[in-house]
């Protein structure tokens, strides 16, 4: 009976110790692509005017300019590795000549009058009829952290006839050993 007790103990001490020592966090690349509808709004009232919120995009029916904001989903927590390595839109252009579009990646937060926050525009020009992606990486963004961009935002400046029609965030995720 002491030989059995002995056994089970030290083979419980053994796993313990395998798994304290030889376990390693596994990780796995996610990609989640959203459209624009779900995660993006007019940053207005003025501007929802001129918005339509389609199922596949937000679209600018007016004849103006209109600014539309997008949060993606962030992780902050000290050691995480779910930061973004890639966060991207993709802009159409229903409209018959070429437009260009400005969006602006925000990285951060603010408390009280407090921001903390980097500031990455990126412009690109759509054909007639056409799309575009604009993306960032952790390189674009002075204080992304060592996982990544944890903290995103989006601000773009939509010309008439021109939209928001999905979003795009590459990251790890710890899955354990």
């Amino acid at each position: 009976m002491f030989m059995l007790r002995a056994s089970c103990l030290l083979l419980s001490a053994g796993c313990l110790l395998g798994l304290s020592f030889g376990a390693a966090a596994a990780e796995v690349q996610r990609v989640d692509v959203q459209g624009a509808t779900g995660m993006c709004k007019a940053s207005t009232h003025a501007f929802a005017a001129g918005t339509r919120y389609r199922p596949l995009a937000v679209a600018n029916e007016s004849s103006s300019l209109i600014y539309v904001t997008c949060n993606w989903q962030g992780d902050d927590k000290t050691g995480s590795e779910r930061g973004a390595k890639l966060l991207s839109v993709v802009v159409g252009n229903f409209a018959p000549t070429a437009h260009n579009v400005t969006c602006t990646l925000v990285n951060g937060h603010q408390t009280g009058n407090l921001v903390f926050a980097s500031y990455i525009p990126k412009t690109v020009s759509i054909p007639a009829g056409g799309s575009a992606e604009i993306s960032w990486v952790p390189g674009d963004v002075d204080n992304a952290k060592p996982s990544g961009i944890d903290r995103p935002s989006l601000s773009c400046i939509l010309p008439p006839e021109t939209a928001l029609q999905h979003t795009r965030r590459e990251y790890n995720e710890d899955v354990g050993a």
